[in-house]
Protein backbone atom coordinates (compact mmCIF):
# COMPACT_ATOMS: atom_id res chain seq x y z
CA UNK A 1 0.00 0.00 0.00
CA UNK A 2 2.79 2.39 0.93
CA UNK A 3 4.53 1.68 -2.38
CA UNK A 4 1.35 2.47 -4.31
CA UNK A 5 0.95 5.84 -2.65
CA UNK A 6 4.62 6.63 -3.13
CA UNK A 7 4.39 5.67 -6.80
CA UNK A 8 1.37 7.96 -7.25
CA UNK A 9 3.23 10.90 -5.72
CA UNK A 10 6.29 10.20 -7.85
CA UNK A 11 4.21 10.33 -11.01
CA UNK A 12 2.54 13.53 -9.81
CA UNK A 13 5.96 15.12 -9.28
CA UNK A 14 6.70 14.51 -12.96
CA UNK A 15 3.65 16.53 -14.04
CA UNK A 16 4.26 19.98 -15.48
CA UNK A 17 0.75 21.12 -14.56
CA UNK A 18 1.09 22.33 -10.96
CA UNK A 19 -2.65 22.89 -10.25
CA UNK A 20 -3.40 19.35 -11.41
CA UNK A 21 -0.58 17.98 -9.25
CA UNK A 22 -1.91 19.84 -6.20
CA UNK A 23 -5.40 18.48 -6.87
CA UNK A 24 -4.10 14.91 -7.01
CA UNK A 25 -2.21 15.39 -3.74
CA UNK A 26 -5.30 16.84 -2.05
CA UNK A 27 -7.40 13.88 -3.27
CA UNK A 28 -4.79 11.45 -1.98
CA UNK A 29 -4.83 13.11 1.45
CA UNK A 30 -8.64 13.03 1.48
CA UNK A 31 -8.54 9.34 0.55
CA UNK A 32 -6.08 8.61 3.34
CA UNK A 33 -8.26 10.52 5.82
CA UNK A 34 -11.45 8.77 4.75
CA UNK A 35 -9.85 5.32 4.96
CA UNK A 36 -8.16 6.02 8.31
CA UNK A 37 -4.63 5.93 6.92
CA UNK A 38 -3.42 9.47 7.62
CA UNK A 39 -0.64 7.99 9.75
CA UNK A 40 0.96 6.76 6.51
CA UNK A 41 1.86 10.32 5.45
CA UNK A 42 5.16 10.47 7.39
CA UNK A 43 6.14 7.05 6.00
CA UNK A 44 5.28 8.16 2.46
CA UNK A 45 7.34 11.29 2.97
CA UNK A 46 10.30 9.25 4.23
CA UNK A 47 10.06 6.94 1.20
CA UNK A 48 10.01 9.91 -1.17
CA UNK A 49 13.11 11.34 0.53
CA UNK A 50 14.90 7.98 0.15
CA UNK A 51 14.01 7.87 -3.54
CA UNK A 52 15.24 11.43 -4.06
CA UNK A 53 18.52 10.68 -2.26
CA UNK A 54 19.02 7.54 -4.35
CA UNK A 55 18.40 9.44 -7.58
CA UNK A 56 20.82 12.16 -6.55
CA UNK A 57 23.50 9.61 -5.66
CA UNK A 58 23.09 7.81 -8.98
CA UNK A 59 22.82 10.94 -11.11
CA UNK A 60 25.68 11.69 -13.50
CA UNK A 61 28.18 14.03 -11.90
CA UNK A 62 31.28 15.93 -12.96
CA UNK A 63 33.81 17.41 -10.55
CA UNK A 64 36.50 19.85 -11.62
CA UNK A 65 39.55 21.24 -9.84
CA UNK A 66 38.75 24.82 -10.83
CA UNK A 67 35.83 26.73 -12.32
CA UNK A 68 37.78 27.46 -15.51
CA UNK A 69 37.83 23.75 -16.35
CA UNK A 70 34.02 23.32 -16.29
CA UNK A 71 33.26 23.69 -20.03
CA UNK A 72 36.01 21.35 -21.21
CA UNK A 73 35.29 18.79 -18.49
CA UNK A 74 31.57 18.71 -19.31
CA UNK A 75 32.32 18.35 -23.03
CA UNK A 76 34.84 15.55 -22.49
CA UNK A 77 32.54 13.74 -20.06
CA UNK A 78 29.67 14.02 -22.55
CA UNK A 79 31.94 12.60 -25.26
CA UNK A 80 32.73 9.69 -22.92
CA UNK A 81 29.01 8.99 -22.44
CA UNK A 82 28.38 10.73 -19.12
CA UNK A 83 25.81 13.46 -19.67
CA UNK A 84 25.93 15.72 -16.60
CA UNK A 85 24.28 19.14 -16.63
CA UNK A 86 26.78 20.95 -14.44
CA UNK A 87 30.15 20.51 -12.82
CA UNK A 88 31.01 21.15 -9.20
CA UNK A 89 34.39 22.40 -7.99
CA UNK A 90 36.41 19.97 -5.87
CA UNK A 91 39.69 21.58 -4.85
CA UNK A 92 41.18 18.26 -3.73
CA UNK A 93 41.51 17.20 -7.38
CA UNK A 94 44.50 19.58 -7.80
CA UNK A 95 44.00 19.75 -11.60
CA UNK A 96 41.71 18.11 -14.16
CA UNK A 97 38.29 16.54 -13.70
CA UNK A 98 36.44 13.43 -12.56
CA UNK A 99 33.07 12.17 -13.86
CA UNK A 100 30.74 9.46 -12.59
CA UNK A 101 27.71 8.02 -14.35
CA UNK A 102 26.25 4.85 -15.87
CA UNK A 103 28.21 2.78 -13.39
CA UNK A 104 31.56 4.18 -14.52
CA UNK A 105 34.14 6.52 -13.06
CA UNK A 106 36.40 8.49 -15.37
CA UNK A 107 39.22 10.17 -13.47
CA UNK A 108 41.34 12.64 -15.43
CA UNK A 109 42.62 14.49 -12.39
CA UNK A 110 46.10 15.11 -11.09
CA UNK A 111 45.00 13.65 -7.77
CA UNK A 112 44.63 10.20 -9.36
CA UNK A 113 48.12 10.45 -10.86
CA UNK A 114 49.62 11.57 -7.55
CA UNK A 115 47.97 8.73 -5.67
CA UNK A 116 49.27 6.28 -8.28
CA UNK A 117 52.83 7.60 -7.88
CA UNK A 118 52.53 7.41 -4.08
CA UNK A 119 51.33 3.81 -4.23
CA UNK A 120 54.20 2.79 -6.53
CA UNK A 121 56.77 4.44 -4.28
CA UNK A 122 55.45 2.95 -1.02
CA UNK A 123 54.98 -0.61 -2.31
Amino acid sequence: MLDSYTHILESVAALDDEPQAEAVIERLIEHLASSGRVKLLPQIHAELRKIAARRKALAPMVEVASAEERPTALAEARAAGIDATEASVNHSLVKGWRARGRGRLIDKSAKAALIGIYQKVTN
